[in-house]
Order: structure tokens, then C-alpha cells, then sequence
């Protein structure tokens, strides 16, 4: 006898990202009114972070202050206060996208990325 649920090849997971999120293996969080909220993952354009239990509704705007810092890094701290605009509450967390960042941060942000990428894909 074959199990019809069983017997279904599996569907591999599209990634439709334009870049990967990175996962954090440290001490990371977000600020969000007033409380660090664990950064679960991130990438240079927005982050998830969670559990969240706020005000903060999706479409609205806010400041947060992010860092990054995973245990034993080389590539040091990334520490920045920005202004995002929150993609979805709920679920895992807090989804927001980073909104228009002056211009040196975006480049410390590409960089940090750019690097935390290449430990990533090392074998």
C-alpha cells in the first residue's frame, strides 16, 4: 500500500530575495521603542527581528538602532541608527526595510554585509 502524502517528491524552496538574510550567532539587537528586541537576521537591506510585542504596525515608519556582533568576529561591530519602515508584524517577529540611509551608512552597511557573505560561503 503507497501513501499518497508519503509518496510526493518534495518542492524546493525558491529563494526571492534579493539578497540572502544572514543569520546571527552573537549578542545582535534591534532598539525599538526603547527595548532591544534579538536580531534573528539581517542583510543590507532590512532585517527580522523577534519576539516582538509593541505598537509598531505595518507601512508605518520608526528609528531603531542595529548591531551586529557575533561571537569571536574579526570583522568587528556594526552599529547604526537608522530609520525603517516596517514590512510585517507578526509571525517570527518584526520585518522592516531600511529607508533611504544617508550615505556612509549604506557604504558600512554594504561593507559589513560584504564581508559576513564571504565568512559565510568559506568552506
Amino acid at each position: 500500500m503507497k501513501l499518497p502524502f508519503l509518496s510526493r517528491p518534495k518542492t524546493p524552496v525558491v529563494e526571492r530575495r534579493r539578497q540572502p538574510r544572514l543569520r546571527t550567532r552573537g549578542d545582535s539587537y534591534v532598539r525599538l521603542e526603547g527595548r532591544d528586541v534579538p536580531l534573528i537576521n539581517w542583510s543590507e537591506e532590512g532585517f527580522l527581528a523577534g519576539p516582538y510585542a509593541g505598537g509598531l504596525i505595518a507601512g508605518q515608519k520608526a528609528s531603531v538602532r542595529i548591531v551586529v556582533r557575533d561571537y569571536h568576529d574579526r570583522t568587528g561591530t556594526l552599529d547604526l541608527d537608522l530609520t525603517v519602515v516596517i514590512k510585517r508584524v507578526g509571525g517570527p517577529g518584526l520585518a522592516a526595510r531600511f529607508f533611504s540611509p544617508e550615505r556612509y551608512k549604506r557604504q558600512a552597511l554594504q561593507s559589513y554585509y560584504a564581508a559576513k557573505r564571504a565568512e559565510v560561503k568559506k568552506p
